[in-house]
């Protein structure tokens, strides 16, 4: 049940340029609230992009920043325009690859989705992927952020990264194959949403 009302959606259009955080602002103000009540010192993310931009550029007590992305491409895009000795990017590429990068063809469209539901419901898809903050000395971690591919093992790692007390934010949290392990790690799905719901998990303190 959310808190804030009735959800309301709308298409999510991606950004065509640059490094835009691909959030509603219904979700980034919620993520932003969130993080604004933790003030963390050490974070994670999986899904690099607009929103490790936005984490350096309005998360002013963060000392150290985790990104993590399994794709080569926009991990080198990220590279390119973020500079900053705060940020910790790695590139990790999955165990068993997508089928591909476009989604031009039904065929094509029908394969990648296909991989990534795969990638939620079969750890080895992603492992070393999921396993890659655990071997940075780094952490335990404030807050982290999953957007990226392999949320459902992503937050079962996250969960035990965190310190007591530390948050984790998972983004399109509507999405019926994360709800299961949401529900396990007793998220909080907040309202109201338009493109991505933003959903909250916090670890119980010690």
């Amino acid at each position: 049940m959310g808190l804030f009302g009735k959800k309301k959606r709308k298409n999510k259009q991606p950004p065509s340029e640059g490094l835009s955080v691909w959030m509603d602002p219904y979700e980034l103000s919620q993520m932003h609230a969130v993080i604004a009540a933790i003030a963390p010192r050490v974070g994670l993310e999986w899904g690099s992009g607009g929103s490790t931009k936005w984490m350096l550029e309005n998360v002013p007590s963060l000392e150290r920043y985790v990104s993590i992305e399994h794709n080569e491409a926009w991990y080198e895009k990220v590279r390119d325009q973020l500079d900053d000795d705060r940020l910790m990017l790695e590139h990790v590429m999955p165990n068993v690859p997508s089928p591909g990068p476009t989604w031009e063809t039904r065929a094509e469209h029908r394969a990648v989705k296909a991989w990534r539901l795969a990638c939620e419901q079969d750890p080895s898809y992603m492992v070393d992927y999921v396993a890659r903050p655990r071997q940075l000395d780094v952490g335990p971690y404030d807050f982290i952020l999953v957007d990226g591919r392999a949320r459902c093992p992503c937050m079962r790692e996250g969960m035990e990264l965190l310190r007591p007390g530390g948050v984790m934010v998972l983004h399109d949290g509507q999405r019926e194959e994360y709800r299961a392990t949401c529900d396990a790690l007793g998220a909080v799905f907040l309202e109201p949403w338009a493109s991505g719901q933003i959903v909250v998990m916090r670890k119980p303190e010690q």
